[in-house]
């Protein structure tokens, strides 16, 4: 779900294509997972509604704003996760 963050996070504004970019480029430099073969959309939603049942009513999703900067979110939506689950498959995982 780290590389799912970053298009979020990118989808929001918070951060720029070239950063989501090297961001994916140093995940694959250190092997770090960017997908999963299991993602869904509808598989990510069940995971921030767990996420609330565990965080005191709040989804909590962190998002970087840029490298070492990040702020938690309340407010993910499942066309949200649809529409980024979508944008990761033009990667090259």
């Amino acid at each position: 779900d780290g590389f799912l963050s970053i298009i979020l996070s990118y989808m929001r504004g918070y951060i720029t294509m070239d950063t989501a970019n090297r961001v994916f480029a140093c995940m694959k430099s250190l092997s770090l997972p960017t997908t999963s073969p299991d993602l869904t959309s509808e598989l990510a939603w069940q995971s921030c509604k767990d996420a609330v049942e565990h965080r005191h009513g709040e989804q909590r999703i962190p998002l970087i704003t840029e490298i070492g900067d990040s702020v938690c979110v309340n407010d993910i939506t499942p066309e949200e996760l649809e529409r980024a689950v979508e944008i990761m498959k033009q990667f090259d995982h």
